[in-house]
């Protein structure tokens, strides 16, 4: 098991985007409007582009040899969780300019920080139409959803059978599962969003027995479905519904819960870095996600759901009929009140 050491909590995010230190009021961003077309042969020329993301590696990779393939742009990508991510933008965002062109986000409502702190270039790209004012940012242009990341339980039938399988979250806590959920830590923005979407949902005492349980942090929910696997896990508590997609691929049995209380899921979002020194090779990679193309590109691989209404990837499960929860009140979403709660409850609760 691999439990999260490196100290990186969600209060040290919030004081890095300046809730905690001075940052500029706006970023230089490039003379290019909002709605400006990019420039195809400019964005050629402008260098390698770099897209900072929260997803798994692999998947990103085969995504920009795609993008790469499809534009003639060249890419790179990094990978870092909120709490890692939002300092190094800080940081570099201080030093007068940043590296990182393109930031896919698992957390909008840190994403909307951003934005309220001028770290964000706004560009409204044509594909936007596409997608529900709730999966995209209020002004259109600053943030846009590019998947849903839905989080319900999980299970591996070689280890737990379907009878003693947890049906609602308040099985979680019979005694057969002490030691034996799985969560992601604190940094995680997705965990983040299951206990605020949950928390006004169960009871006032869930938390206190969930302690009590004492459930596991990783710090990637794919590290909780190997876990599963091996048999050294026996629930995940909340597993990204891709893990699921990619398990059956390879013909692996792992089986979802939705429970009837409702199932947290989040808008995965890209945004603009303000200050880019590559706008228009930005603002393609933007278009190009968002696009039907794109869409059907990335959630193929990844086995994820698209928010587009003209797509669906044949072997990702149907939402028609599940209950989903996602955040509305962004105001509240995002303040540092509510997160330094998240951060202080789950650290307790998962012995961090």
């Amino acid at each position: 098991m691999e439990r999260e050491k490196s100290g990186v909590k969600r209060r040290h995010v919030l004081a890095g985007l300046g809730l905690g230190i001075t940052l500029p009021a706006v970023l230089p961003s490039p003379a290019l409007a909002a709605t400006d077309t990019p420039d195809l042969a400019a964005a050629r020329k402008e260098g390698t582009l770099m897209v900072m993301h929260a997803d798994q590696e692999s998947d990103v990779v085969s995504f920009l040899q795609a993008f790469t393939a499809k534009t003639g742009i060249q890419s790179s990508q990094t990978r870092a969780l909120p709490g890692e991510a939002m300092p190094k933008l800080a940081a570099q965002i201080r030093a007068g300019g940043s590296d990182v062109d393109v930031y896919d986000n698992s957390d909008p409502g840190l994403m909307d920080v951003l934005r309220e702190r001028g770290m964000l270039m706004r560009y409204e790209s044509p594909e936007i139409g596409a997608y529900e004012t709730k999966w995209r940012s209020a002004e259109p242009g600053w943030w846009t959803t590019y998947f849903i990341n839905i989080g319900p339980m999980m299970y591996d039938p070689r280890y737990v059978s379907e009878a003693d399988a947890p049906k609602t979250y308040e099985d979680l806590l019979h005694p057969r599962w002490v030691g034996q959920v799985g969560f992601q830590n604190a940094a995680a923005g997705t965990q983040y969003n299951w206990w605020y979407l949950l928390r006004t949902v169960m009871p006032k005492d869930f938390w206190t027995k969930l302690a009590a349980q004492k459930p596991r942090a990783y710090s990637s929910s794919t590290q909780i479905l190997t876990e599963m696997q091996s048999g050294g896990l026996k629930i995940g508590g909340k597993v990204s519904s891709y893990q699921y997609v990619k398990a059956r691929r390879l013909n692996q049995d792992i089986r979802m819960i939705f429970p009837p209380e409702g199932t947290p899921a989040q808008g995965q979002v890209t945004g603009i870095i303000a200050g880019t020194k590559r706008p228009n090779a930005a603002k393609v990679y933007v278009d190009y996600l968002l696009s039907r193309e794109g869409q059907e590109v990335w959630n193929r691989i990844q086995g994820s759901n698209s928010v587009r209404g003209d797509l669906e990837i044949a072997d990702v499960p149907s939402l028609n009929n599940i209950k989903i929860l996602a955040p509305t009140d962004f105001s509240d979403y995002r303040s540092t009140t509510r997160h330094s709660e998240f951060v202080s409850l789950w650290n307790k609760i998962t012995g961090l």
